[in-house]
């Protein structure tokens, strides 16, 4: 929708020009404001609701500074404007572009400054607006708005009966390895070390990859181990926990059909991109523990599993490689959820893939296991085919919590740039 909507638009139809430097009041086309993001996942009516304000600028003007405070949500509506950071580095927005389609601040304090390139118009809106569209994505049941799907879905036998299974309560949900639970379970107690080597001692393919843990980079370790005690105590309960969960997910992601077996392969190398990137990143603060980071970076997507057991049970004619794809989009996250609350996770885990499919989710004032995955998703992404749909970084609550006003949304986190050969080799017993 998006993409034809910036199509048709080549060039901004030209706003009143304002009679003085203040803002000036002015009503904007509905169809202009469901496409900018995030407000643009607003209901109607309370997007027309809004109070939008208009001001132009001329080539060379300061639109705003990096460090003043800020209580609007900032678009460009025409013109180029360039957004410069504390080093130096930059970017360029320009309007008709995806990057025009979503704020070129948020917040209370701008990251960046923002300077005139041409002749240009900016509008404004309510900081508000931001924040309840973050509700509204939060809160929002791809079931409940099945009109609203993409073409592709609208007659799709493999979303519609998907959806259907959902509805009847008859969701094949993986299940955890028998190690992976038990352990979850024991830890519920108060346990010693002895006894999680018995637990874990009953895989010993788990056994081993989680002596290879201990004795891998993550760790920094000097001193190898042999030893599956040793191991454990070098890690730590939690940690072991979470490690063991994490090695066990990769036997869910199989399928008996070549088609989609290569499509889950692909899916588990990306969640374990994610995962070695949260991993970093945490590492890189002192709020979020980075064993818990890679656990949850690897099941942010785990809601595809069920969606490709279903797609198992119909004839690979009965659907589109498109279908299947937009039915990820549509439904993995709300997937996911039902599936971590399954395997009874804790709270923090639990909404991880829901929080994470959203990048203005701000459900809290500091920063969140869900940020970190959400950045390690970004970071992800910058290499790929959907780059230029990201949205500026620095507009990123999440970039916000962590504090970093370096970076440029045209840069890679150069800290995980930096740490790539360290991880791949660290992670290495994930692809095994």
């Amino acid at each position: 929708m998006i993409w034809n909507f910036l199509k048709k638009k080549t060039a901004a139809t030209p706003l009143p020009e304002p009679q003085s430097p203040v803002h000036s009041r002015l009503n904007l086309p509905i169809g202009y404001l469901q496409n900018l993001m995030p407000i643009g996942e607003l209901p109607p009516d309370e997007l027309q609701q809004l109070v939008v304000s208009v001001r132009s600028f001329l080539p060379g003007q300061i639109i705003f500074n990096r460090g003043e405070s800020a209580d609007q949500i900032i678009y460009l509506y025409s013109g180029k404007v360039y957004l410069e950071a504390n080093s130096g580095a930059g970017y360029n927005v320009e309007e008709a572009t995806f990057k025009a389609c979503y704020p070129l601040s948020t917040g209370t304090e701008h990251q960046f400054s923002a300077i005139a390139k041409s002749a240009t118009q900016i509008i404004y809106l309510p900081l508000s607006a931001l924040r309840r569209s973050s509700q509204v994505a939060s809160a929002y049941n791809p079931l409940d708005n099945l009109q609203n799907t993409a073409d592709a879905l609208r007659k799709s036998n493999l979303f519609h009966g998907f959806c259907n299974a959902i509805r009847r309560d008859e969701l094949h949900v993986p299940t955890l390895p028998d190690v992976a639970l038990r352990l979850r379970s024991a830890m519920q107690q108060d346990i010693s070390i002895a006894d999680v080597v018995k637990i874990v001692n009953l895989d010993p393919v788990i056994a081993s990859k989680l002596i290879q843990v201990a004795n891998s980079p993550l760790y920094r370790t000097v001193k190898p181990i042999a030893k599956l005690h040793d191991a454990i105590n070098r890690l730590g309960l939690k940690a072991t926990q979470n490690l063991v969960t994490s090695i066990s997910l990769h036997n869910l992601f199989r399928s008996k059909s070549r088609l989609l077996n290569n499509r889950i392969q692909q899916l588990w190398r990306q969640s374990i991109q994610v995962a070695s990137l949260s991993y970093t990143l945490a590492g890189l603060t002192s709020s979020v523990n980075p064993d818990e980071a890679l656990l949850a970076g690897l099941v942010h997507n785990i809601g595809a599993l069920p969606i490709i057991t279903y797609a198992e049970s119909l004839s690979e004619s009965a659907y589109s490689e498109l279908e299947l794809d937009e039915t990820f989009s549509v439904l993995q996250a709300m997937v996911g959820v039902i599936i971590l609350k399954k395997w009874n996770f804790p709270e923090n885990l639990l909404q991880i893939p829901a929080q994470t499919d959203n990048w203005y989710c701000d459900d809290q004032p500091d920063l969140q296991l869900s940020d970190i995955v959400l950045l390690a998703r970004f970071h992800a992404q910058l290499g790929g085919t959907q780059k230029q749909k990201l949205p500026p970084l620095n507009t990123l609550p999440a970039y916000i919590k962590l504090g970093d006003k370096s970076l440029t949304p045209d840069m890679s986190l150069q800290a995980l740039q930096d740490a790539k050969q360290q991880i791949a080799e660290a992670l290495s017993f994930f692809r095994a």
